[in-house]
């Protein structure tokens, strides 16, 4: 995919909690494998997609807290223990994969803490780690009253009202177009734990605070940052610079 399908994907994408029962088709399969691969081998994760498995870990109000229905399928991030990026590792590929799977027409939700842990625990090593997961599958067009309910658009509005960055001097048109971005970012309890600075040519992310899945978050909207931006690369960490390309 290049930027401007990411950037599409982007503005397209939403948390779905409601899922079909329908197989996904094998080319998205493939297709989702092939990435999966590639990922794994660049950043040392050990990303897995589990298919019609997702009753182990969703099946039942009590694994999902009711918060997500019929899903089937799902991504497993594992990371290593010993990696001291995995976190915001599994947010920047996760994020990929979500992203490209919105480009397919497949639905996807980040998971953080409503599934069964103790039947995920067989998706990982003793030296790994499973933070979360990603429901991924097909739903129906119009979201469903939970989903409504729970929503998005009003979360969106917020952060475009407090876009979580600080600059000085003269601000680019590409470092506004990268906070655009990053006002699309999924976090948890959208708590977006994160500001964004730029300093005469110098841009760098920090955490505001800190929390389990506060890296993953950053990974996330780092991604986000970039390919609104145009292109580039960020050092991984607590203010972690970018570098424009």
């Amino acid at each position: 995919m290049n930027t401007e399908s990411y950037l599409s994907a982007i503005y397209q994408r939403c948390s779905r909690r409601k899922y079909i029962n329908r197989p996904i088709q094998s080319t998205e399969v493939q297709a989702l494998e092939a990435a999966i691969c590639k990922y794994n081998e660049s950043s040392g994760l050990k990303i897995q997609l589990i298919l019609e498995k997702g009753e182990e870990l969703f099946g039942g109000f009590r694994k999902s807290y009711g918060l997500l229905s019929g899903v089937k399928n799902y991504i497993a991030l594992v990371g290593s223990k010993n990696d001291p990026n995995y976190k915001e590792k599994i947010g920047r590929y996760g994020e990929l994969l979500v992203l490209e799977a919105t480009a397919m027409g497949l639905s996807t939700c980040w998971v953080g803490g409503s599934y069964d842990k103790k039947n995920a625990a067989a998706l990982y090593a003793e030296n790994e780690i499973l933070n979360c997961v990603i429901a991924i599958g097909y739903c129906e067009n119009k979201l469903s009253l939970k989903e409504r309910l729970i929503g998005n658009k009003s979360h969106r509005k917020a952060a475009f009202k407090n876009p979580r960055m600080k600059s000085s001097g003269n601000t680019p048109d590409w470092f506004l177009k990268g906070m655009e971005a990053v006002a699309f970012a999924p976090s948890a309890l959208n708590l977006k734990p994160f500001l964004f600075h730029y300093d005469n040519g110098s841009v760098h992310a920090e955490l505001t605070k800190k929390h389990d899945f506060a890296l993953i978050d950053l990974g996330i909207a780092k991604l986000h940052f970039e390919l609104g931006a145009g292109g580039g690369e960020w050092e991984y960490g607590d203010g972690g610079k970018f570098q424009l390309t």
